[in-house]
């Protein structure tokens, strides 16, 4: 069984090799894919040994994400787990989520705990989480779509028809998750940093693009 981590890196210099090295105690490969770092990211995360894949200039995350996703399938990983570069995720949590996927599921969500961000922070989260469930036919059982923390099996990433380029990236994988009638569950993460991520208006981005996604105009 061949474990993949995915991560997507913008100027993280200060924090790449530290989530590197944490990850790959559980992984057989790290990828990491520089969006058009300014700093040192690629040449830290290349010393540490990870495979970079370098675009050419920032894309965004969607773009980042995806084509690190094409990597992995392209690598024959049977599971593949995102995460961000940032440490506002626990690389020690990979083994929960690759425990979940080998009891069958397809796709895990990780579940942050946000009761300390601030509440407009809060608000926008649940009303997004809200409406990507209703879009994505999940029943609401995918509580905190806008994490980056996830994992899924080769197979489920080839059903998902990905188009993001963008923080949109996170609701759409929700979407496919569940057009794609994939088996998926929750984890719950600690988040020991906070990351300002996702404002209210790129909310209602997200959801916008889910409503042209589902009716064909994406």
């Amino acid at each position: 069984m061949k474990i993949v981590a995915v991560i997507p890196a913008f100027n993280e210099e200060k924090t790449i090799s530290a989530v590197i090295k944490r990850a790959e105690r559980f992984v057989d490969r790290v990828i990491v894919v520089d969006d058009g770092s300014r700093d040192k990211t690629a040449e830290l995360a290349e010393k540490e040994g990870a495979l970079v894949l370098r675009n050419s200039e920032n894309k965004g995350v969607g773009y980042t994400k995806r084509r690190g996703i094409k990597e992995a399938v392209k690598q024959n990983a049977d599971i593949i787990v995102t995460l961000d570069a940032d440490l506002q995720h626990n690389p020690e949590d990979i083994p929960r989520f690759v425990e979940k996927i080998n009891e069958g599921y397809d796709f895990v969500l990780g579940r942050r705990n946000i009761s300390k961000y601030p509440f407009i922070k809060k608000f926008g989260n649940f009303g997004l989480n809200i409406l990507t469930n209703i879009f994505s036919g999940t029943r609401f059982r995918l509580m905190d779509t806008e994490s980056g923390y996830k994992a899924f099996t080769r197979k489920a990433a080839q059903k998902m028809n990905l188009t993001a380029e963008k923080y949109e990236i996170e609701a759409e994988i929700a979407y496919e998750v569940g057009k794609n009638r994939l088996r998926y569950t929750t984890i719950q993460i600690k988040s020991p940093r906070y990351r300002k991520g996702v404002t209210v208006v790129q909310g209602f981005r997200n959801f916008w693009f889910l409503v042209r996604k589902r009716f064909g105009r994406n």
